[in-house]
């Protein structure tokens, strides 16, 4: 990808967090990038397609920082670095909620490729944790459990702002309730 391509997704990006997705124009777009519209058109054919770009890929940079922190730990320590990363996401200055459920409450049901590429990145997340409970008591639960416990915590901290306590409790109590599947199946 050329250097003014990357600067328009990256600007893009930035902006559509930052706001929203209906609410930045591509002329926006072209001013903070610095680029022409003529540029931004001949690498995006248009709004929809730098949409999917953006979330293709913020999705890659979201599994590769996330693999890279979970690294090589395996089941409940992994899953514990799981938690962790989303804490320190939470806890960022750019902080706006899930980008991708953004995209898809701005977007109209015939821009399918935006719900494909969201729904892609929730299945994925889903299925990395499945991966790191695979081993345990009560797998598909306690995945379960953990995948919604992370999306209530997106929604919980948009709104209310994050707060440690409530991390450090909202965790210990993940991790109890673990435990009790664990012990319940032995």
């Amino acid at each position: 990808m050329s250097k003014s391509a990357q600067k328009i997704l990256s600007t893009a990006e930035q902006l559509f967090n930052q706001h929203s997705f209906t609410g930045v124009g591509v002329d926006l777009i072209r001013d903070e990038s610095g680029c022409s519209k003529t540029t931004l058109y001949t690498h995006f054919k248009n709004k929809p397609q730098l949409v999917q770009e953006v979330l293709k890929s913020r999705d890659l940079r979201f599994r590769q920082s996330l693999m890279d922190y979970a690294a090589d730990a395996q089941g409940l320590d992994a899953l514990e670095r799981i938690y962790d990363w989303h804490m320190q996401w939470f806890q960022a200055d750019h902080f706006k909620g899930c980008l991708f459920v953004r995209a898809v409450s701005e977007s109209s049901a015939q821009e399918q490729e935006i719900h494909q590429i969201a729904k892609a990145h929730r299945l994925w997340l889903r299925g990395l944790i499945a991966q790191y409970t695979d081993e345990l008591d009560s797998a598909q639960e306690l995945s379960a459990i953990f995948y919604h416990q992370l999306e209530g915590l997106i929604s919980r901290f948009l709104v209310e702002g994050y707060d440690a306590e409530t991390a450090a409790h909202s965790k210990k109590l993940l991790f109890k309730m673990t435990a009790c599947f664990q012990n319940s199946a032995e």
